[in-house]
């Protein structure tokens, strides 16, 4: 079969009901999975830190909690489950569906973790839904490249080259500096680097994925033999150990609440264009299409946007409460038994008197939206 009808025919089938239906299946089966294992890790992360004594983002002792490992094993089902989507589907439709993700992300948050969302953040989970569903109805055909040469005649094009120097440039920045001066005061560095090579893990699991199955459909042509599969599945391997060790980072250290869609947006966002630049298959039949899929992408911006307030609004109420909670103590006013927060951060371990020595204490709150956390004091040199 030649390439151009190797290529009709892997659009022909992306685009067939059944192909349609186990695509979204698998979908939204992925979703599931992985906005229940952002609750499990984090919960291991957090009893880690209580048992360890250790400052959130630091060390590795979760490896040793039975509830971290039962969050890494349902994501890896829920990643198999979204390379078996790919192989079905286009981007532009899989990957929007991780919105529910972030749905089931807050509500197992809300129950296990404590981390109350209001009604607003109820709203920004709604709207992430809403905005999903406008962006598959409204998606267009996809032409998913089936065999391994079409794809690397893809890579390297002088569009798509340009983008890979571009993103490996930013990565680079984003490990070797921004993560050492910004990574525990802004969820957006680790996010960033786990969004930008999740953009590439994607498309590279979308050409696997599409090469399997083109190999059961034409064993002849099978595209197991050709060794740069192989190369391609090593690649994916590196970096989702990279992305796992970032995203554990930015989950050790910020609320869930806040980590969840963000980084859904972020990885949402960079993994559309990476696959619009390689592919050249957004394509959309018609304006209102375009203009509804637009407004859906725009409608999960805004319900993120949402979250992200809200989170934040609690973040700064928290804070408040801390610096008039130190200033009692200054004055030797016993306000710990009206504190739950100060109780907590001394009973669970994490207050160590010998690191207030130095100069300026900075409290930060293990998680932003929960108001009886465990909290840490760490010393901060004055400038």
């Amino acid at each position: 079969m030649t390439g151009s009808g190797s290529s009709k025919a892997s659009s022909e089938a992306h685009n067939s009901p059944l192909f349609r239906v186990l695509g979204v299946s698998l979908a939204l089966s992925s979703a599931a999975c992985i906005g229940a294992s952002f609750i499990l890790k984090k919960k291991g992360l957090l009893d880690s830190n209580a048992l360890d004594g250790r400052r959130p983002g630091t060390g590795h002792g979760y490896l040793k909690n039975t509830l971290w490992w039962t969050g890494m094993i349902m994501m890896l089902v829920g990643e198999l489950c979204n390379v078996a989507a790919y192989a079905f589907q286009p981007a532009i439709i899989v990957t929007p569906l991780g919105s529910i993700s972030v749905v089931i992300s807050a509500i197992m948050s809300d129950m296990f973790l404590k981390e109350r969302l209001s009604f607003s953040g109820k709203i920004g989970c709604a709207q992430c839904v809403l905005g999903a569903t406008l962006l598959v109805v409204n998606s267009p055909p996809g032409s998913v490249t089936s065999d391994l040469f079409g794809f690397w005649i893809k890579v390297w094009d002088w569009g798509f080259m340009s983008y890979l120097i571009a993103n490996v440039s930013a990565l680079a920045y984003l490990i070797l500096h921004a993560a050492k001066k910004w990574g525990e005061s802004t969820p957006i560095v680790y996010i960033a680097i786990c969004s930008l090579l999740g953009s590439f893990v994607v498309v590279v699991l979308q050409v696997i994925g599409s090469a399997i199955v083109y190999s059961v459909e034409h064993p002849d042509q099978s595209q197991f033999k050709d060794w740069t599969l192989y190369l391609l599945i090593v690649f994916v391997c590196c970096c989702g150990v990279t992305q796992i060790n970032y995203l554990n980072k930015a989950l050790n250290i910020f609320s869930t609440a806040i980590v969840t869609p963000i980084y859904f947006v972020c990885f949402t966002t960079a993994t559309l264009i990476c696959s619009a630049i390689l592919f050249r298959d957004f394509a959309f039949p018609s304006a209102i299409q375009l203009v509804s899929a637009v407004v859906g992408f725009l409608v999960i911006v805004g319900g993120v946007s949402l979250l992200f307030a809200d989170s934040q609004k609690q973040m700064l109420s928290s804070k408040s409460s801390d610096v008039g909670s130190s200033s009692d103590l200054e004055n030797g006013e016993e306000s710990g038994a009206e504190n739950p927060l100060i109780l907590d951060s001394q009973d669970s371990g994490y207050f160590d008197k010998e690191m207030l020595e130095g100069g300026g204490v900075v409290v930060q709150l293990t998680n932003l939206t929960h108001t009886n956390s465990p909290i840490e004091a760490t010393s901060k040199d004055l400038i």
